[in-house]
């Protein structure tokens, strides 16, 4: 086990996160559905952007150089942002667990103490009545006493699909379109794992919360979504050994094809995130590069201490590099390799 400072972000709007799976309504926007979670490379890229507006492009670089394949300690590393609710921190589920229950396929999160259950190779038994949030949240039935809930009835998140307006492109009336928005129950939000490289560096990461916080992360952020405070605390969290499989707790984009050979190797359990998007200057946009991501919760085989990149996704003839984090962070999994 290996202690690390977590941040608790509670949000003070909603919020609305795209980047999910299947394509966008035909004539939409794309904006119909939610994330529950903020991906590491979504928020990296985040802190990223308001790096370059409240420092400068110059220090950005300076510092990204310190990813350089050739460093032995990288800057800062960081997970996804997975709901919390009070005391209780979900993670994602392993892809590698098999439950029998058709309802177990809906889980996404599973509580801290049975996340270590299952990583140790001892997975508890699986009950539905255990499941909340639309059946997405697996719990132990003492942490949902600890959280003081009657069960059924109490929800960490709840989505909702708002109407809105807009002029339309061909021709001078309006249209409607949808968003979907994700709202946190109170004393729950997002938290995510962290590791810096320096105090200084913790410093100027923490100032550059404080004013995404302020702005704004995810989407429709000019109608004030994405808002929120921090706090900082710690958590343990399982650690991993040379040469087994883990769990990983943010996307993964291989270095290498050898490297990717090597995840690949044993029993392992995995899902693909198309990484698409936009990106903008003053005056022009363009569609980046994509890019195939391993998903959190995807069990691969580990035979480096690190695994990953900085991935270049800037289109063709862009005049500066479009970064997405694509590092592994490394929970040690037990199963039937071992």
């Amino acid at each position: 086990m290996g202690t690390y400072t977590v941040y608790r972000l509670t949000f003070k709007t909603q919020l609305h996160l795209g980047r999910t799976s299947g394509p966008a309504q035909e004539g939409s926007l794309g904006l119909e559905k939610t994330e529950i979670y903020i991906p590491a490379d979504t928020l990296f890229s985040a802190i990223c952007q308001t790096w370059t507006t409240f420092y400068n492009s110059e220090s950005l670089t300076a510092f990204l150089s310190g990813y350089a394949e050739d460093k032995t300690v990288l800057p800062f590393m960081l997970t996804s942002a997975f709901p919390f609710a009070k005391d209780v921190y979900l993670f994602p589920k392993p892809l590698v667990l098999s439950m029998p229950s058709k309802k177990s396929k809906r889980v996404q999160f599973v509580s801290h103490s049975i996340f270590q259950d299952i990583t140790s190779g001892n997975p508890p038994e699986f009950d539905e009545s255990d499941l909340i949030n639309g059946e997405k949240v697996w719990m132990t039935p003492k942490e949902r006493e600890r959280m003081g809930t009657s069960g059924d009835d109490f929800t960490i998140w709840t989505t909702n699909t708002r109407p809105r307006v807009t002029l339309g492109s061909r021709s001078s009336g309006s249209e409607i379109w949808h968003v979907q928005t994700v709202q946190f129950n109170t004393n729950c939000g997002l938290w995510f794992a962290v590791q810096f490289d320096s105090d200084e560096t913790k410093q100027k990461i923490e100032t550059l919360l404080r004013v995404l916080g302020d702005t704004g992360i995810g989407g429709e952020r000019n109608v004030g979504y994405g808002m929120f405070d921090f706090t900082e605390t710690t958590l343990e969290i399982p650690t991993v050994k040379a040469g087994n499989q883990f769990v990983t707790l943010s996307p993964i984009c291989p270095k290498s094809p050898t490297q990717l050979a090597q995840l690949l190797t044993g029993d392992i359990a995995y899902a693909l995130n198309p990484l698409t998007g936009w990106v903008s200057s003053t005056g022009t946009a363009s569609r980046r590069k994509q890019v195939n991501m391993f998903a959190e919760g995807s069990v691969l085989h580990t035979s480096e201490a690190r695994i990953g990149r900085l991935v270049d996704l800037r289109p063709d003839n862009w005049s500066h590099p479009v970064y997405r984090y694509g590092y592994a962070w490394q929970v040690g999994i037990r199963g039937a390799s071992e």
